[in-house]
């Protein structure tokens, strides 16, 4: 736990750092005092969350309620921007028997490349990277890695435009 606080005082630290109360260009300083400390010069808006500290990103632009799940680790290339409720899953479970099919738990990491666009309400899952200069349409779920420089929409997301 950082700054070596109780379970409570850190999470009273944590519940004001994802606040209104913090400045948005300001909250990456907040972050990395309370222990993501790969989180550099990015634009954080109140309302997100991160789960777990193995996360790295620079000059990136997260909109409201922007999940990154970091059970495993997430980089993020530089000048990314995320748009509302856009999400990164880096955890899920193996299909189990009949009695409980959320069987064993699996993490994969997450890699996303400079200069992309995840729009809103879009999901990363596990064990994707997402290739440099891509635009992610607003509510696509990408499943598997992705080509440089194109738009990817849908469920599961594909490449549907080229891009210069």
């Amino acid at each position: 736990m950082a700054l070596g606080l109780n379970v409570a005082a850190h999470d009273i630290l944590y519940r004001a750092a994802f606040s209104a109360a913090v400045p948005v260009q300001h909250r990456w300083k907040v972050l990395n005092r309370l222990g993501w400390k790969g989180i550099r010069a990015s634009d954080i808006r109140d309302g997100c969350l991160i789960i777990g500290f193995d996360v790295e990103m620079e000059r990136c632009y997260l909109n409201r309620q922007v999940l990154i799940d970091a059970s495993a680790p997430v980089r993020i290339g530089k000048h990314v921007q995320f748009g509302q409720r856009a999400s990164i899953i880096t955890s899920t479970h193996e299909i189990g028997a009949a009695a409980m099919r959320g069987g064993d738990s699996r993490v994969a990491p997450v890699t996303i490349g400079d200069g992309c666009w995840i729009g809103a309400g879009a999901m990363i899952l596990p064990g994707v990277t997402v290739a440099s200069g891509c635009v992610i349409a607003a509510g696509a779920v990408v499943a598997r890695e992705t080509e440089p420089d194109g738009v990817y929409a849908g469920v599961p997301a594909r490449r549907v435009k080229d891009l210069a």
